[in-house]
């Protein structure tokens, strides 16, 4: 009887990043390539057929669970990201369905796990971003993102003093009284950027000068107008235009 009951709803943020993290590995392998059977006879061998067929109703099923917890979660009840999940999971079973012999050799499938992949990661980032909006996460976040930085560096950036950053890289961190949201704003734009810049990288792109900012960095933004600066570059940074050049 108790298999027929309701996945738990998620109710921690750790939990619910935990979740959310688990789904995008669980989709990076599926979506990742392999061989098909060798042969006729074994690709349409009825034994082989059988297994597949079985594995795959198991991954499925699982998977639903997973995504069904996070979609119950209080955080994305109603949030358009977590629709938008399980439209595209309704798409997947209606590919699977479509693919008797699962083989997915027209790549419905993986198709339809391409774009919950991409869903998925959309909702990590929302997490995180929601993390940072907190201060000292975000004083923490980009002390230790930029651990290979000197600290006069990253005290002047995030306008704190060098002890303060020593004690966030150690995980010492209290609560942020000076600059906050200028260090929020800093955590959010360094998470934006550190996937595809080093350490230096995201401290040089503060101090480039841009055409479209009137010949200004962004770290004479942040300078003039936090709220300002927040509209103007969390865009450039989450787009394709986060290079050093105009």
């Amino acid at each position: 009887m108790s298999a027929l009951l309701a996945p738990p709803t998620l109710t921690t943020e750790e939990a619910l990043r935990e979740r959310v993290e688990a789904l995008e590995h669980e989709l990076d392998a599926a979506i990742a390539p392999y061989e098909l059977p060798g042969g006729r006879e074994l690709k349409h061998d009825a034994v082989s057929r059988k297994r597949r067929v079985a594995e795959r109703t198991r991954w499925f099923e699982r998977l639903r669970s997973e995504i069904l917890q996070v979609a119950r979660s209080p955080a994305w009840r109603n949030h358009d990201l977590a629709v938008e999940l399980l439209l595209t999971l309704e798409d997947l079973r209606s590919a699977i369905e479509a693919d008797p012999d699962a083989l997915d050799e027209r790549w419905h499938a993986r198709a339809a796990m391409q774009i919950m992949h991409v869903v998925v990661q959309a909702m990590l980032r929302q997490i995180d971003h929601e993390a940072i909006d907190d201060p000292a996460v975000a004083a923490k976040f980009v002390a230790e993102e930029l651990r290979n930085v000197d600290v006069g560096e990253i005290a002047r950036l995030l306008g704190a003093t060098t002890k303060s950053v020593r004690n966030w890289r150690e995980g010492r961190v209290e609560q942020i009284k000076r600059n906050p949201a200028r260090i929020t704003l800093i955590g959010q734009l360094v998470y934006e950027l550190r996937s595809s810049m080093t350490s230096h990288g995201i401290l040089l792109w503060f101090d480039a000068p841009r055409d479209h900012l009137g010949d200004r960095t962004a770290r004479e933004l942040i300078d003039a107008d936090v709220a300002d600066a927040a509209r103007t570059l969390l865009p450039l940074a989450r787009g394709g235009r986060a290079q050093l050049g105009g």
